[in-house]
């Protein structure tokens, strides 16, 4: 207690000591103030001297940089106004044109203007500006030359001035350019310019070129190789006439089951063309005769055993060891002229000569022969001598009082007219020899001379396909692997032109250019030889050659047939002419209807025939009333069967198709 006690009281002697000493004089004061460069101050203060100057923070200003403090500080010693102190900015201008490649750098002190490079060009390009907004520095800048691709109208004409496509192409592009059809007989050869690579606004023509096409000459199968390869359907071009030794020049053909003889291309024609010559020998195919055979004693021309029509038959000697026809082979000679069948008929394929043989099957070496002649009169027999003497005439036709030409035709046979001369105010109506004579069956030399009738409407010189079934056929003038049942040997004609057909396309001086009949079809149906059906009709023309005039004689097999139906018939017509007019779109049509045969009844007849005048009507097509053409009840007389025409029932179909055309050309 003692020690704290002594310890208080030395403490107060102290401090009475301290107090009772001199004071210190006070120190001086400073003001001190930091200014910016606009003169604001940025920081006042008073310090004693001695005391340290502390500055603020650094200031700043737009577009500089602070550098410092106009003078040197460190402990307070007198009043003092200290500057900021700055520099000036510079700037990095770069310019760029827009691919990556600098145009023009610079260093400018902020503020300054910004002066860009001049515009920058790029090839296809238009300079649309600069990809940054600038005017005076203000930060380093890296500026980008901006661009828009140039483009150009490009438009495409035909040769007319009609336009056919416009778009827009890129510089340096190629522009796309339409598909142009081909014309009737031009076809597209190039444009007037290129389109490709493009530096501008274009207007493109369409160069078009006359079609040229190919030309070929056959004698059979074999090619000739004459001097016309290629023709253009402006020129007209006059065919060459060949040579064949022991031959007479017949004319040119587009097919060998077409009568449209081709004297020259003219403006008609289309298509690469194959031309097949005919010739007439004038020194005879020399026939033989088996060696020790023994003659028929004649041809025999008889009732059919049906009772209708008749056949030829040759007749067998006395002391044949039989004359059952069955017990013997048949052949002919010349299939081309005449076919026998294994009953020994006789069916005149064409005519001429030919010979018919009998081998006896029990004995191949008893042999009986017979040389025969076909005509369209009929099958006779003849002589060796006969048949291989020179068998030609000639024929004139007279076609003004002072021009004529000249044809060889083969005696018996028929000949291709020429196309008569137009007449103004008159139509051709057929050929008439100078005695009378067809053109057919010809057996002297003879001339002919046209007719003529008043009227409107002249067909001469038309072609003409006939789309049928087998009451139109006839062998060797329709497609190869086409049904016929034409020639038939009770038929009683034996030339292609005792047909309807043909008598119809001679009386008016048309041409055949294609018979498309095939035996047993029918308009409808699934079979290939069905109508309706594009792969059929296709065969109405010959290449690009089409007819001038279709005659369609379809629809007997349909109003027979259990399988097809009257609606079926009425579809697959209607489908049938739709499909014509696609093919063959400048093709006259002209129907056919069916006439009062044994086939069907009369009932089944006129409802089929209501179809055919339902759609001769929408089309207004003409109509050949075949339903007209001979009475039902007296058929029997003009058929061969239930549904085949012969020589007598042709004629009346015939008449009735001349007659029923009168009403369009009159």
């Amino acid at each position: 207690m003692k020690v704290k006690q002594i310890l208080f009281v030395l403490l107060i002697l102290v401090l009475l000591l301290t107090g009772c000493g001199e004071k210190e004089p006070p120190k001086e004061k400073y003001l001190i103030r930091f200014i910016d460069w606009d003169d604001t101050v940025l920081l006042e203060t008073t310090l004693e001297e001695g005391e340290d100057i502390v500055p603020p923070e650094n200031p700043t200003r737009e577009g500089y940089t602070f550098i410092g403090w106009d003078k040197e500080f460190s402990k307070a010693s007198q009043n003092l106004d200290i500057k900021a102190v700055y520099e000036r900015n510079k700037y990095l201008i770069r310019f760029y044109d827009g691919s990556g490649n600098l145009i023009k750098q610079e260093e400018i002190l902020h503020g300054e203007q910004i002066t860009p490079p001049n515009d920058p060009v790029k090839e296809g390009y238009v300079f649309v500006g600069w990809d940054k907004q600038f005017d005076t520095a203000i930060s380093n800048l890296d500026i980008n030359a901006q661009f828009e691709r140039l483009s150009y109208k490009v438009r495409f004409f035909d040769d007319k001035g009609n336009l056919l496509k416009e778009q827009q192409v890129f510089h340096g592009e190629n522009a796309t350019p339409p598909m142009v059809n081909d014309r009737d007989i031009e076809e597209f050869s190039h444009w007037d310019k290129s389109y490709e690579n493009v530096k501008e606004d274009l207007d493109i023509i369409a160069v078009f070129k006359e079609k040229e096409y190919s030309i070929e000459f056959y004698d059979g199968n074999t090619k000739l190789f004459l001097d016309i390869t290629k023709y253009k359907p402006s020129e007209e071009i006059t065919l060459p006439i060949p040579t064949k030794e022991g031959y007479a020049f017949a004319g040119w053909f587009l097919s060998d089951i077409s009568l449209f003889e081709v004297t020259k291309i003219d403006s008609s024609f289309r298509g690469n063309i194959k031309l097949y010559s005919r010739w007439i020998s004038t020194t005879s195919e020399q026939l033989t005769v088996p060696e020790g055979g023994i003659e028929f004693t004649q041809i025999v021309k008889k009732p059919h055993s049906s009772g209708t029509g008749f056949v030829y038959q040759p007749k067998f000697p006395a002391g044949a060891p039989s004359t059952s026809v069955l017990q013997y082979d048949w052949a002919s000679s010349n299939t081309k002229v005449a076919t026998i069948s294994s009953y020994s008929s006789i069916s005149i394929v064409s005519a001429g000569y030919a010979v018919i043989i009998g081998t006896y099957k029990a004995n191949p070496s008893v042999i009986y022969y017979c040389v025969i002649k076909t005509s369209a009169d009929g099958v006779f027999k003849t002589t060796l001598e006969e048949a291989n003497a020179p068998n030609y005439v000639t024929v004139t036709f007279k076609l003004s009082d002072t021009e004529t030409i000249e044809k060889v035709v083969q005696k018996g046979g028929f000949v291709i007219p020429p196309t008569p001369k137009e007449k103004a105010g008159y139509v051709f109506t057929g050929w008439v020899g100078e005695k009378g004579e067809n053109i057919y069956n010809i057996i002297q030399d003879t001339t002919f001379i046209p007719t003529y009738q008043a009227g409107s409407k002249s067909y001469a010189g038309k072609t003409v396909s006939i789309l049928g079934d087998s009451i139109s056929t006839y062998l060797g003038y329709i497609p190869s692997g086409f049904a016929y049942f034409y020639p038939y040997p009770t038929a009683d004609f034996g030339d292609v032109n005792q047909t309807w057909w043909m008598q119809f396309i001679n009386h008016y001086g048309m041409k055949l250019l294609v018979n498309n009949s095939w035996s047993g079809s029918a308009v409808a149906g699934t079979a290939t030889s069905a109508a309706h059906k594009m792969s059929r009709l296709e065969y109405l023309n010959i290449g690009q050659i089409k007819p001038d005039v279709i005659v369609i004689f379809m629809g007997a097999n349909d109003a027979t047939s259990p399988y097809i139906t009257l609606n079926q018939f009425d579809e697959a017509y209607g489908t049938m002419l739709n499909n014509i007019k696609q093919l063959c779109p400048n093709s006259e049509i002209i129907l056919c209807k069916l006439p009062p045969l044994k086939m069907y009844e009369e009932n089944n007849q006129s409802s089929y025939n209501q179809v055919i005048d339902k759609y001769a009507k929408m089309y207004n097509l003409t109509v050949f009333n075949f339903d007209q053409a001979f009475n039902r009840n007296e058929n029997s007389n003009y058929l061969v069967d239930s549904a085949h025409p012969n020589k007598e029932g042709m004629n009346l179909l015939a008449q009735k198709a001349i007659t029923d055309f009168w009403n369009v050309v009159k």
